[in-house]
């Protein structure tokens, strides 16, 4: 089993239950996120939760935004907290959305070589 936070032993009583997921009421600052790809961190008791625009109920997270959340084992990034249910989030949920992968400029020049 891995190591367990300090905070995340307290709950669990012992290190035997890391694989188990539970989720508890939190508060705290949004560290960082990047709107076009959906996700980013936030500081919680000094260490880092990562946060996903889908746990965000409708919007998005800003950078310095104060938000309450439940936090849980993340599954894909092995022990690491993940912010679930967040509240408090200013920002739009669809900023960043676009059709694409963000790999053009948008702007394209060309000859027609033919037109029906």
């Amino acid at each position: 089993a891995q190591a367990l936070s300090p905070l995340k032993e307290a709950i669990l009583g012992f290190t035997g239950l890391a694989h188990l997921s539970f989720a508890m009421s939190c508060q705290g600052e949004v560290k960082s996120y990047n709107a076009g790809k959906g996700w980013g961190f936030i500081t919680y008791e000094g260490q880092d939760a990562f946060v996903h625009v889908k746990d965000c109920n409708g919007s998005a997270p800003n950078v310095g935004d104060v938000v309450t959340f439940d936090i849980d084992q993340d599954p894909i990034r092995g022990g690491q907290m993940k912010a679930i249910n967040v509240q408090g989030c200013t920002g739009d949920a669809n900023a960043g959305k676009g059709k694409g992968k963000g790999k053009g400029s948008g702007s394209c020049q060309g000859t027609v070589k033919s037109y029906n």
